[in-house]
């Protein structure tokens, strides 16, 4: 089974909008958000895993310098 794709299911969920009645479409449009949203944060951690990665390799490098300073 494959996981489903934010990007298709906020597809999906945009043409469930036009075709459904008021508040059905109220519903489905709120579901497309969602997806997008994920979609976005999904590519914010994306870019930022690398620096975060980065920076936490800096700062255990820093600690194990202070830890033998101390000996």
């Amino acid at each position: 089974m494959t996981t489903p794709n934010p990007l298709h299911l906020a597809n999906t969920a945009q043409h469930m909008a036009r075709s459904a009645p008021g508040g059905d479409a109220a519903v489905f449009n709120k579901v497309a958000m969602v997806c997008m949203g994920v979609m976005a944060a999904a590519s914010v951690v994306q870019v930022l895993q690398p620096i975060l990665s980065h920076l936490n390799r800096k700062h255990a490098d820093r600690a194990g310098d202070d830890r033998g300073r101390h000996r």
